[in-house]
């Protein structure tokens, strides 16, 4: 064997025995029954959320903290015999800038299948003990508000939703909405859009001129392309669609956008469908100018979708779920801030059906952690950042 190879290989041995190549599988406090799992900042570290089934029909939405080797004890967040356990509208958890904690969940509100809507709560001891703080909307209409988005901005927690009150009318259309959650009032509650998706989760996050929420939107003749909504010096922009795919679908394809940010720049990932060709891409901009961002083509080999994206100092990644070798798989794309992809991998083999759930990530403490449902229970891996910091 030619000594160059020998290397290779020799390489390749040394990284993942450090880890860099290796998804490692993280032991959760889940039992079985349990899904829709959620990752969030926390402190210096990070929590899990999740929702267990009880067989008398009640659920619970549960947390517990990474402490750095293990995860602390359980918390109960909320418990419901009427809470909404969805693959795809799942909860979730936010440490605002006060670090107060606030978490939404789904209660049902009338016998429709999707007539549920978002209940609040909120901790004010790192999550050992909640207090309600009721429907985060001022609508209890028996229809279905959800796709939730909390983020930190400013002093306070803000809330994107996807609300369906106008659906009650034969015409009737989904909109996108937004509220302040501040202590424990919940105020300031706007719309946003007036006609979007009906069922894709949406993503939101902080910039210094503003917040900003990406969500599939719903355009003449059925359109279903990415938009962008910014709040700058106190106003709402209106919609911008991040790149004219001109996909048509009659329904929701329960596949909506991800963005995350460094700071520096702003990272967007989303499913399209393009002359019939279904695809993963990656959209890099900077604050405010995503018309002229640039296009990184992630998969174009039949891929699931449910992406989700975060950024590192000096990368980006980008989750999602797609095809290796005709097995249904969770893959990761590392790509670095000026657009070139590093690595693209296999993490691990996942049902592609809807019991896998949506795929979630947190970048904390130099690993990027991932939270996912298989098997009818929570899972978590975590894969060490590349060393490179390089193009």
């Amino acid at each position: 064997m030619k000594p160059f190879v020998i290397f290779l290989i020799s390489l390749f041995i040394t990284l993942t025995i450090r880890g860099v190549f290796a998804f490692e599988i993280v032991k959760t406090p889940t039992n079985k029954n349990s899904l829709a799992p959620n990752l969030c900042s926390f402190g210096n570290h990070f929590a899990l959320s999740w929702i267990e089934r009880n067989t008398d029909g009640e659920a619970r939405l549960q947390m517990a903290t990474w402490n750095g080797s293990e995860f602390d004890e359980i918390r109960l967040i909320a418990k419901s015999k009427g809470m909404f356990a969805n693959w795809a509208d799942i909860p979730s958890l936010v440490e605002a800038p006060s670090g107060d904690l606030y978490a939404h969940w789904l209660n049902r509100i009338g016998n429709e299948t999707y007539a549920y809507g978002i209940q609040i709560e909120r901790s004010i001891d790192h999550g050992k003990s909640w207090q309600s703080l009721g429907w985060l909307h001022n609508d209890t209409s028996a229809t279905e508000h959800g796709f939730v988005s909390l983020i930190p901005e400013n002093r306070h927690v803000r809330a994107f939703w996807l609300d369906g009150r106008q659906m009650k009318k034969p015409t009737g259309k989904m909109m996108l909405r937004t509220a302040i959650l501040d202590g424990n009032k919940i105020k300031s509650e706007n719309m946003l859009d007036d006609d979007v998706c009906t069922c894709c989760p949406t993503g939101a996050i902080q910039l210094p001129s503003g917040s900003a929420v990406v969500y599939r939107d719903r355009l003449p003749q059925e359109v279903r392309d990415i938009s962008l909504v910014h709040l700058k010096n106190d106003a709402w922009s209106k919609p911008c669609r991040i790149q004219k795919d001109n996909w048509v679908m009659p329904g929701c394809p329960v596949n909506g956008p991800s963005i995350a940010t460094n700071g520096n720049i702003i990272a967007v990932s989303r499913f399209t469908v393009i002359n019939n060709k279904a695809k993963i891409i990656l959209r890099l901009f900077k604050d405010g100018k995503a018309e002229s961002g640039e296009e990184i083509i992630l998969d174009e080999n039949v891929p699931v979708g449910r992406c989700v994206t975060v950024c590192s100092e000096n990368a980006v990644y980008n989750i999602w779920i797609g095809d290796d070798k005709k097995q249904t798989v969770l893959r990761m794309a590392e790509v670095s801030l000026s657009g070139k992809i590093k690595r693209k991998i296999t993490l691990v083999p996942i049902d592609k059906d809807r019991s896998s759930g949506m795929p979630r990530a947190i970048f904390s403490n130099n690993y990027l952690w991932v939270s996912w449902t298989g098997s009818n229970q929570v899972r978590l891996g975590r894969l060490k950042a590349n060393i490179e910091t390089g193009d």
